[in-house]
């Protein structure tokens, strides 16, 4: 068994889409459809499910609770090396993502930054220690 695709329950769709295209370089075949995107990740063939929260909740019977950050999961992106987490960083910064925290190499050698998507998803971009490969 694997892990083949995992959804978030968007709020606006097409920010959301526009999001993970642009600045975590999913594709995707979008055709402006309000209740459902299939982004995907070309290097692992992962899929990235958004789906409309308000379809979702219709769908289950249930009501959403509101928070400034979703802190009931993380999404971890690896990048290639300490100075490319700080070349995200950057760039996700001059773009107006929401930072959390800045870049931070952790006692263990892992460097990593925290954002939140344009919803609250919190997520982190890290590269693994040095000395060891991804």
């Amino acid at each position: 068994m694997k892990l083949d695709t995992f959804g978030f329950f968007v709020k606006d769709l097409a920010s959301m889409v526009a999001f993970y295209r642009d600045m975590l370089g999913f594709t995707t075949d979008w055709d402006g459809n309000p209740e459902h995107a299939d982004l995907f990740d070309s290097e692992t063939d992962f899929r990235l499910m958004l789906s409309n929260q308000r379809f979702v909740e219709e769908l289950v019977g249930e009501k959403a609770t509101e928070t400034r950050l979703n802190l009931r999961m993380e999404q971890a992106f690896a990048v290639a090396s300490h100075a490319e987490v700080d070349e995200k960083f950057v760039q996700f910064s001059t773009a107006g993502v929401t930072i959390i925290s800045d870049p931070v190499t952790y006692p263990w050698g892992q460097r990593a930054f925290y954002f939140a998507d344009p919803e609250g998803n919190l997520s982190e971009i890290f590269a693994y220690p040095e000395d060891e490969k991804a």
